[in-house]
């Protein structure tokens, strides 16, 4: 592994003091990463916020267009691994609390303020913004499965879900350094206790959504993949994260309206095909959704 860390040196992170770091994974996102960049831009410049992209085995111009961008330290990796970008990434940091971004997903400077403010105040471990689905290019199974989810309470209080989370101090020194897990969210999300997790009442996270019901499966698929993998992992204390409690709300939901029983119908539909095809596949390659990343 080659890691050549990029950074201005007459702005380098060390050269002011940040209020929160924010860490960006990057494999292959040129299409998107500077939408990421440009939403934080003005407060990164300020130096409100030290934030490291590190760009793992990119083969586009993803670097480039990062480093366009200032007051951001920019590593590039051979290996094509989230985990180990997160790894490096924190290698390069200190600043805590500390959010950890997606680089598809546009955090608004408003929440990122208001997920570091609530993580302050010495009680709350891990903390992410609300979420605002965008799926006004979806088609109809998708559009009526984000319908469901919104309106689940255990899944949309959890971490994971919303490509940004972040941790006070206390709440980083929960773990030691990221394994080479599946879904790092979900891995984080059980090491609390539900008590420990805040959903900021701040301004949501926008995250567009995945455009066909199969670029949606793929992604469902790693993130059973990514339970499979926490399940079999020691955690550091948190409650369980079954599916019982989905599936109760599931039922309220659809009692609820007889338009909700579409969705939820269709939410239980993607829930066992995800669930089937992750036990089936037998190959470790990283899916993801490249619908929600095309240009314009």
């Amino acid at each position: 592994m080659v890691i050549s860390p990029r950074t201005f040196p007459e702005v380098a992170p060390a050269a002011f003091t940040a209020t929160a770091s924010i860490v960006i994974p990057a494999h292959n996102e040129a299409a998107v990463i500077a939408r990421c960049l440009s939403e934080l831009a003005p407060s990164i410049e300020a130096g409100e916020f030290d934030v490291v992209v590190v760009c793992n085995g990119c083969t586009d111009e993803t670097a480039e267009i990062a480093r366009g961008f200032p007051r951001i330290t920019v590593l590039e990796l051979e290996l094509a691994s989230k985990a180990a970008a997160l790894r490096a990434a924190e290698a390069m940091t200190t600043v805590i609390p500390r959010i950890y971004l997606d680089s598809d997903v546009v955090l608004p400077v408003g929440a990122a303020r208001a997920v570091v403010a609530m993580l302050t105040d010495g009680a709350t471990l891990a903390c992410r913004p609300r979420i605002r689905y965008d799926f006004s290019d979806a088609s109809w199974p998708v559009r009526r499965y984000y319908a469901a989810r919104t309106r689940l309470p255990s899944v949309m209080s959890s971490l994971w879900g919303a490509g940004v989370y972040a941790t006070s101090a206390i709440g980083r020194a929960r773990f030691d350094q990221f394994p080479d897990v599946v879904a790092d969210d979900l891995w984080v999300d059980s090491l609390y206790e539900r008590s420990d997790i805040l959903i900021s009442p701040g301004p949501p996270v926008s995250v567009v959504t995945p455009r066909r019901a199969a670029d949606l499966l793929k992604i469902l698929r790693r993130a059973q993949r990514g339970k499979i993998d926490a399940a079999g992992r020691p955690v550091a204390g948190g409650a369980d994260r079954g599916t019982s409690g989905v599936r109760s709300e599931l039922v309220a939901l659809a009692r609820s309206r007889p338009s909700a029983t579409v969705d939820a119908a269709v939410y239980a539909v993607f829930a066992v095909l995800s669930r089937i095809t992750a036990s089936r596949a037998t190959s470790s390659e990283w899916e993801r959704d490249d619908s929600s990343r095309q240009r314009g």
